[in-house]
């Protein structure tokens, strides 16, 4: 029997009726009917039109694109999943959480896919609970929610939420606190012991007078590491102004050997600086940049042996950067080492900036570096240890090499993250 029979004869029927009705009722309902006859024609024709049999198992392309658009603007990442757990559709946010191509995950298997076993036990138990993950093959920290569905061929959802920077941050806070806690304890119980010697009184006056130069010693250390702990604060959050302008690098030099030199001497070491006084003009704060020199120059002569040099020197770079070296000859830096010395207190040795050891100084100078639109690093270089810094160049007004043209100077805010 032809399956289009009973459509047809539903529709002659409608269409009779239809026609009968017209013909016995007034012009203004007849336009009515006739579009309530094509809207019933229509579903007839919709609700018995024979649907091609679909493969459950198998998800259809297009649905797999549909559903690819649908999630690619997404900031999570989100990974749909069939009954199969094989992967429908990815976007790019979550190729990017996983460290792997879109394309070699689309199809495949929740192993393959994934090549986490903590996000597989995830997928497989899809409770809808958000749970903390590491994933180990991209180093990134994530909160992975996965939920059963009813969507056409996707049956699980994972949505990822990449929470990196918030878990680097709060661990930065915790060392933050934790260092803090050791760096205090030290000055603090000094402090208090004096305090409660002078409290239960000594006989001697010279010895009185000693207990009384050290309490001050210790408190200046206190309140110095309070004052450094907050300017790092202002710089990290922006809030500290600079006065940025053209700055001479043999000027910056000169003025930070001067600065440095009595308390290098001191330590049984010398400066020896050079730098061409053709050098381009840098774009600078130049009381924040002589900071920084002289806080490496102080560094430096600590670990210098007795009797060497501790040396500065300034040269142009290929990159419209000008590079400024601070070097010395002392025990050098463990490569594992050369990114950590500029995290605030840490523990190395080379860690130690100026101003009573604070162990902020390096990284109160990464922090003007970077605002200033350059960058700090140790240099790979041995024997001793070589720490470099770049300033950009001001491009000078054609016809004049002395004026800088004012256009080209960053304002405070061209260093900024």
């Amino acid at each position: 029997m032809n399956s289009g029979a009973p459509h047809l004869s539903r529709a002659i029927v409608v269409a009779a009726v239809l026609a009968a009705v017209v013909l016995w009722t007034p012009p203004a309902f007849a336009a009515a009917l006739v579009v309530i006859a094509v809207l019933l024609l229509a579903g007839i024709a919709t609700v018995e039109e024979p649907r091609p049999e679909v493969d459950a198992d198998e998800p259809t392309e297009p649905a797999a694109i549909e559903f690819a658009h649908l999630i690619e603007p997404l900031a999570e990442g989100v990974l749909l999943l069939d009954e199969r757990r094989a992967v429908v559709a990815v976007n790019a946010a979550a190729a990017r959480i996983l460290g792997r191509p879109t394309d070699a995950m689309l199809g495949s298997s929740l192993i393959v896919a994934l090549r986490d076993h903590d996000l597989a036990e995830i997928v497989r138990a899809a409770t809808g609970t958000p749970t903390p993950v590491h994933v180990s093959s991209s180093a990134h920290d994530v909160v992975a929610t996965a939920s059963a569905v009813e969507a056409g061929p996707v049956r699980t959802l994972l949505v990822l939420e990449d929470v990196t920077e918030l878990a680097r941050a709060r661990r930065a806070r915790a060392d933050l606190v934790a260092n803090m806690s050791h760096e205090l304890r030290t000055p603090v119980a000094a402090a208090r012991a004096i305090a409660e010697t002078l409290q239960a009184g000594v006989d001697e006056p010279e010895a009185a007078a000693r207990f009384h130069d050290r309490l001050v010693d210790e408190i200046g250390r206190l309140g110095a590491m309070v004052d450094r702990l907050l300017r790092l604060s202002r710089l990290e959050s922006g809030s500290e102004s600079m006065a940025v302008e053209a700055l001479r690098p043999a000027d910056l030099l000169r003025t930070a050997a001067e600065r440095i030199e009595p308390l290098v001497e001191a330590r049984g070491a010398h400066i020896e600086w050079a730098c061409e006084e053709d050098l381009p003009p840098v774009a600078g704060d130049r009381a924040r940049v002589l900071e920084v020199l002289s806080n490496l120059l102080d560094n430096a002569a600590k670990f210098a042996p007795q009797g060497s040099a501790v040396g500065a020197w300034a040269e142009r770079e290929a990159d419209g950067m000008v590079r400024f070296e601070v070097r010395d000859a002392g025990p050098g830096i463990l490569p594992a080492e050369r990114t950590r010395i500029f995290e605030r207190f840490y523990t190395g040795d080379r860690s130690r900036g100026s101003g009573g050891g604070t162990g902020l100084g390096l990284a109160i100078a990464r922090h003007i570096i970077g605002r200033l639109g350059g960058r700090i690093w140790v240099a790979d270089r041995s024997p001793g240890t070589t720490i470099c810094f770049t300033l950009p160049i001001v491009a000078t007004e054609a016809g004049s090499d002395d004026e800088p043209d004012a256009s080209t100077i960053p304002d405070e805010a061209a260093g900024e993250a």
